[in-house]
């Protein structure tokens, strides 16, 4: 088994009337991410995973999701952001590699501390 050093939760659930995440922009994240991971060579290292509403859809526009990453380090906790899948390559360089929050994608209501 892999020693994963990020998780991102990618929020993929639809709804009937579109106005979810999984009916916005979360199945193309978890493709983008997916993808992204294989091209940096981190696809061994952190996992992604599609999760349940997390309430936060009505914050996202229509190509846009919420994305939880959590790691490398763990004085970064749990970072909420919403995204589209062209912020995918900068989460996963600046956040997962360089181990530096993007503030400008930041839910800063919903970041989970563990300090």
């Amino acid at each position: 088994m892999p020693d994963y050093v990020g998780h991102v939760l990618v929020c993929a659930t639809p709804n009937e009337d579109g106005n979810h995440c999984g009916s916005k922009g979360g199945p193309e994240m978890r493709q983008s991410f997916n993808r992204a991971l294989v091209d940096h060579g981190l696809l061994e290292k952190v996992t992604v995973s599609g999760v349940g509403c997390t309430s936060q859809h009505g914050l996202c526009d229509q190509s846009q999701c919420t994305v939880i990453v959590y790691g490398p380090k763990r004085e970064l906790g749990g970072t909420w952001y919403v995204a589209s899948p062209d912020d995918v390559d900068e989460i996963i360089t600046e956040h997962l590699i360089n181990g530096r929050v993007v503030d400008r994608l930041v839910n800063k209501e919903k970041n989970v501390d563990f300090e």
